[in-house]
């Protein structure tokens, strides 16, 4: 099985490490094999090596995905293993098709936990990839954007010191220029948070400590006991959130924000609440696509993303995890 692969350049026998490993995997699925054809049924002992099985199986596919193995390959060793086997165990007197089911369970209790992995360590990676980009350009719109902003209107100011003709629109420049930097160090805010190895919970905290003191302020509460989530359902519920303050802050006209997170045995439910304007749920209003994008983020994870807004009431809108999990 081993020189096949070799001559296919697979890469889980041409590098000597993997495919030491590669051996170890076979041996384990051909134990298994024996252990189910050969062994009365006991619920304990079916129990013990579920998951042990599971254990193995989620190790070897945190170790392909950092070694940059293709699934592909993987999966053309599984199906050389079976037929090899299934030639192999079949031609000792068995039921074929007994050996074929033992095989096969004994393979997938290899391959389904160790994708599992794989996609685990790949989303990881994605999502840390996400963090870099982010303070990249965090740090372009600080450093080049909101430098140049800044630096016109220093000039302008320099130039108006005469206060001829021409001051009012002069003024009304300068009125835009403030405006754009702020958006811009807004922005430049934003983008500087994330969660990385921190807790939803702690992330959101952390950027809220972060938001300037002008109207409208933010509170943060939080109530039960937070946990982890998924790596990709918090990264994008934490950018749900932000955009949803952001969005508030920019266009409730309110003066306060409040930002409940509400930890439960089987969802997660965050609200943000603004004392603002509100507006018409059937007429888009400026900076409502921040919303429509935070529902399209909500509906990628499998969470539900709410907006109760009605005018001269304010607006609170709502996110629900279902059965967040994760670890403590």
């Amino acid at each position: 099985m081993i020189r096949e692969l070799r001559a296919r350049g697979n890469a889980l026998a041409t590098d000597p490490v993997v495919a030491a490993q590669l051996r170890t995997q076979v041996h384990t699925v051909l134990r298994r094999t024996s252990e189910r054809l050969g062994s009365v049924a006991d619920p304990a002992r079916t129990e013990t090596d579920a998951t042990r099985t599971t254990s193995d199986g989620a190790d070897v596919g945190r170790a392909r995905a950092r070694q940059n193995i293709h699934p592909a390959d993987s999966l053309l060793a599984a199906t050389l293993l079976f037929d090899i086997a299934l030639t192999e165990l079949a031609g000792a007197g068995r039921d074929p098709a007994q050996v074929a089911r033992a095989l096969n369970a004994s393979i997938m209790g290899e391959v389904v936990p160790a994708s599992l992995t794989y996609v685990d360590v790949l989303i990881e990676r994605l999502a840390v990839a996400h963090t870099e980009e982010r303070l990249g350009i965090s740090r372009e719109l600080h450093d080049r954007v909101a430098h140049g902003i800044a630096a016109g209107i220093q000039r302008i100011h320099l130039s108006r010191l005469g206060d001829g003709p021409g001051s009012e629109r002069i003024d009304e420049a300068l009125r835009l220029l403030d405006s754009a930097l702020d958006e811009t160090r807004s922005l430049a805010l934003d983008l500087r948070h994330s969660v990385g190895d921190k807790h939803l919970d702690e992330a959101i905290h952390d950027y809220v400590a972060d938001l300037s003191p002008d109207p409208p302020t933010v509170e943060a509460n939080s109530y039960g006991a937070a946990r982890s989530l998924p790596t990709g359902v918090q990264e994008e519920a934490f950018i749900i959130v932000r955009e949803v303050v952001h969005n508030a802050r920019r266009h409730s006209r309110g003066g306060q924000i409040r930002l409940d997170s509400h930890w439960l045995v089987d969802r997660l439910i965050i609200s943000v609440s603004d004392d603002g304007i509100g507006f018409e749920r059937d007429r888009i209003r400026p900076g409502a696509l921040g919303l429509i994008a935070a529902q399209e983020r909500a509906e990628l994870i499998g969470a539900e993303l709410t907006i109760d807004s009605t005018p001269g009431t304010g607006t609170t809108v709502t996110l629900t995890i279902s059965q967040p999990g994760g670890r403590a």
